[in-house]
């Protein structure tokens, strides 16, 4: 896993250089570094909803947190292109880190406000550009927590200011795998990504980020078996 991630860090740094550009390093991370690094995982990935997804539609993507695995799994599972939203103590993390910054992720020092401040504003410009963000919005994981933590309230208000679809997805059985309090006693076994409908954003304000919070979170709450 660390040779094929290293090796992967190395063709996604020459793809920037040689194109000027994040694209094609965020198409490598989806398309060849974490379908064969589940491979090497013995991880089987099966999908649920995908006819909620719009290929020309674009999304602020929310997952539920559960384990290291949860990176992996929707960069290889979901069939559109997206940047990821992530807190820095992420990029840290050696080899999955790495790829994350060769791959143009946006790292939130959620300590700083106005450093918070600015990445969420680059978010929002690669939505106005026409990407697909994905964010956490339960900010981190950790062993043996309840079904769902409280959401954070940061992808709501980008969700409202760019007025995109939140696409809910639920994440289940990466914890076999990849254990929450676990670096590196992994399993292998099955895991799943479960779509669930658009949930709109038009015509919601600033002031019902409250509103638009708790309906994400009861849709994906349902979503989680």
């Amino acid at each position: 896993m660390a040779l094929w991630t290293i090796i992967s860090v190395i063709i996604a740094f020459t793809l920037i250089i040689i194109n000027f550009r994040t694209s094609p390093a965020i198409w490598f991370a989806h398309k060849i570094w974490a379908p064969f690094l589940m491979f090497i995982l013995g991880a089987k990935l099966s999908i649920e909803g995908l006819e909620n997804i719009n290929p020309k539609e674009k999304y602020i993507i929310l997952a539920n947190h559960t384990s290291f695995l949860d990176i992996p799994m929707l960069t290889a599972g979901l069939p559109i292109l997206f940047y990821y939203v992530a807190k820095k103590e992420m990029q840290k993390i050696p080899f999955l880190g790495w790829i994350m910054t060769a791959s143009g992720i946006i790292f939130i020092d959620r300590e700083n406000k106005n450093k918070a401040i600015r990445s969420m504003r680059k978010a929002g410009n690669k939505i106005k550009g026409g990407k697909n963000v994905m964010i956490f919005p339960e900010g981190t994981f950790y062993a043996n927590k309840e079904k769902l933590i409280p959401f954070k309230k940061g992808a709501f208000h980008l969700a409202i200011h760019a007025q995109v679809p939140i696409l809910p997805v639920a994440i289940v059985g990466a914890t076999n795998i990849w254990p929450a309090d676990s670096h590196l006693q992994l399993k292998r076994g099955n895991c799943k990504l479960i779509v669930g409908k658009p949930i709109n954003t038009k015509g919601y304000t600033l002031n019902e980020v409250n509103d638009l919070l708790d309906i994400t979170y009861k849709e994906m709450y349902k979503l989680i078996p």
